[in-house]
């Protein structure tokens, strides 16, 4: 199965460059990839519009009418689309911290460089790949298989956990340390009672998380410092140039 990625950038000099870049990588890490340009952000719009999904969209910020930022808020708030790998691509710094919300995979600085764009590219298409594993939980005669870029979190509720998607929540008896050990790093633990998924994670403060679905958690007292620590150091991963 290609990777499907989507190029947009109203300069079509910084399109084709950063196109034809991709395609030679794709050959260089032996990984299929599908690339689409799109010379603005109403072209791409529109066709996310029509329920295209691309799997990675490099998305130029500064662009006339329809901007990049609004671009990554509509991916994530109007079409409910938290797969897809975000990497903006900017002639400024300025804009990388405040592109949080959009949970942003990289922020590129131009010119774009191919040492650059080459570990993000790899990057993306490792979290793609882990973005098809699945968690797995049996309740009763139930078993359920669910993908882990769909899990905003899990809740302890005595012997229950409950796990929470966009569309359900799924009961299944266990507890949280042995869920915690099936799972890598994107989830983390801010109470004994709760592990998130930091990629649905899009404020925080010193005593909370906000996810997604818009819903607020209590990060427990012992935990603030670890994880301010781990949600501060990922932000400036995602956010620094290359």
């Amino acid at each position: 199965m290609s990777v499907r990625i989507a190029v947009c950038d109203d300069d079509s000099a910084i399109g084709a460059q950063l196109e034809a870049c991709l395609l030679s990588l794709s050959h260089t890490f032996h990984e299929p990839c599908n690339i689409e340009v799109y010379p603005s952000g109403e072209a791409l719009y529109q066709r996310l519009g029509q329920h295209e999904y691309f799997d990675i969209i490099f998305l130029d910020i500064e662009m006339e009418r329809l901007s990049g930022i609004e671009i990554g808020r509509r991916i994530r708030e109007e079409f409910q689309n938290e797969s897809t790998q975000i990497v903006y691509i900017s002639g400024r710094e300025s804009y990388a911290m405040a592109l949080f919300e959009s949970r942003p995979l990289h922020f590129l600085i131009k010119p774009l460089q191919t040492d650059k764009v080459a570990p993000v590219l790899q990057k993306a298409l490792a979290l793609i790949h882990k973005g098809r594993r699945c968690f797995e939980c049996q309740n009763g005669r139930h078993s359920h298989k669910v993908p882990l870029r769909d899990i905003l979190y899990f809740e302890s509720a005595g012997k229950k956990i409950h796990l929470v998607t966009p569309r359900e929540t799924i009961e299944f008896y266990g507890k949280l340390s042995a869920v915690e050990q099936q799972l890598d790093d994107d989830f983390i633990s801010i109470h004994k009672s709760y592990l998130v998924n930091y990629y649905h994670v899009i404020r925080y403060t010193h005593e909370t998380v906000a996810l997604s679905n818009q819903v607020t958690l209590p990060i427990s007292r012992q935990k603030r410092k670890d994880v301010s620590n781990q949600l501060l150091q990922r932000r400036r991963k995602g956010a620094r140039n290359g």
